[in-house]
């Protein structure tokens, strides 16, 4: 891919499409693991997530992300997994962190799935599915709809 047009993927990212940006933004940041095997997919989500005003805690790998979420469950409220990665697939990661701690909220992100699959991946023990690529508003959205969803039972 050339180095332009991936730019314009990543700024395009970032492009707040129908709200106004204030609209984005929680009330109380939280507190986000993002576990995936592509570094600059991180990165992406890493500032999205800064720019709404939460934390973030980065995993390059299920293994390692299973290992930040022992140490630090107390704090994080969500973790965004990749379902394809090499060592630890984003269904063992969720099976393993569900022993942990059942009520922990997970969001699959993947671009091997389509929108369609979301029932399926729920069905599965995921909280949410967001598609890749996905943009700050996207992003937002699932996160609230998952976080609201469960702070009201």
């Amino acid at each position: 891919m050339q180095l332009s047009k991936l730019n314009n993927n990543i700024s395009g990212a970032f492009k707040y499409r129908s709200k106004s940006e204030r609209d984005y933004l929680p009330e109380n940041g939280k507190t986000i693991l993002v576990i995936d095997d592509e570094e600059l997919l991180i990165k992406i989500c890493e500032m999205m997530l800064k720019r709404l005003g939460h934390k973030v805690f980065k995993a390059y790998s299920g293994s390692e992300g299973l290992k930040i979420f022992e140490t630090n469950r107390s704090q994080i409220d969500l973790i965004i997994s990749d379902l394809n990665m090499p060592e630890m697939d984003g269904q063992e990661v969720v099976d393993k962190l569900r022993k942990i701690d059942h009520h922990v909220k997970v969001l699959l992100s993947s671009g091997a799935l389509s929108d369609s699959d979301e029932k399926e991946v729920i069905n599965r023990g995921f909280d949410g599915f967001i598609k890749k690529p996905y943009n700050i508003n996207i992003l937002s959205e699932k996160m609230n709809e998952i976080l609201n969803r469960t702070s009201m039972l």
